[in-house]
């Protein structure tokens, strides 16, 4: 019976040591996906108000860098590439504006930027 007591404590340990290494690797990637999809929809919302652009889509692709150290894994991500989808975006000249304007703001290569009409979608009535 008193060797039941004395693993109590350590098992209790454990739950909690287990219960914050899952918040700990959880929570901050929730919380990158929140603020990697509002700085989509911004750069969207931006993008739309230039002149015959029209509504426009954004998604950013990361690649993730992992390292290891003892009893701590770290992610970074580094923005690899930028889709546009817009409806304007058959227009050679409005490509051309999209992707130099998001290459400048975004500081990346422009051959990183793919920019595509929108498809055009009928209303069912």
């Amino acid at each position: 019976m008193e060797k039941k007591q004395a693993n109590r404590p350590i098992i209790l340990i454990f739950i909690a040591v287990v219960f914050i290494l899952c918040l700990f690797f959880l929570l901050p990637q929730s919380e990158k996906g929140e603020k990697n999809r509002s700085n989509e929809e911004q750069l969207a919302n931006l993008l739309s108000e230039i002149d015959s652009v029209g509504q426009v889509q954004v998604y950013f692709h990361y690649d993730q860098q992992r390292e290891q150290q003892f009893l701590a894994v770290t992610q970074q991500e580094k923005l690899s590439g930028v889709i546009i989808v817009a409806q304007g975006a058959n227009r050679a000249d409005v490509k051309i504006m999209l992707k130099e304007t998001v290459g400048h703001v975004l500081q990346i290569p422009a051959h990183r930027i793919q920019v595509v009409p929108m498809q055009i979608k009928e209303e069912n009535k």
